[in-house]
């Protein structure tokens, strides 16, 4: 088996503020990220919108469990800001994941940090 990455990406002043706070969006990105990794989704993706008492802290959280670990997401609508993780047994192309979410959700500020295990 060849060594595995832990990918995050922290998205911060997205213009796509409607894909933060949309579920079937966050799903679609989910099972478009799974596809774009080349891995295998053992599960269907698990998406919701929590609200919070504190109105900035709520968004949508989603995951989807691959063959290899998992891919999720966490969304800051009000605060314009993405987290996301992707933890795998195997490498991928990072640099890919970056540019869908980047094109996808529009941030102002993108950093990228990639674990090599």
């Amino acid at each position: 088996m060849k060594d595995g990455h832990h990918l995050t990406v922290d998205l911060k002043e997205c213009r796509n503020l409607s894909g933060l706070s949309d579920e079937k969006f966050i799903e679609n990105t989910l099972v478009d990220l799974v596809k774009i990794v080349k891995m295998k989704a053992i599960t269907k993706p698990c998406v919701l919108y929590y609200e919070h008492g504190d109105r900035e802290e709520s968004g949508v959280t989603g995951f989807v469990i691959i063959s290899d670990s998992h891919v999720s997401v966490h969304t800051y609508p009000f605060k314009g800001s993405l987290y996301f993780d992707l933890f795998s047994c195997r490498g991928f192309d990072s640099k890919e994941v970056a540019g869908y979410l980047k094109e996808a959700f529009e941030p102002e500020k993108l950093t990228e940090k990639l674990l090599k295990r």
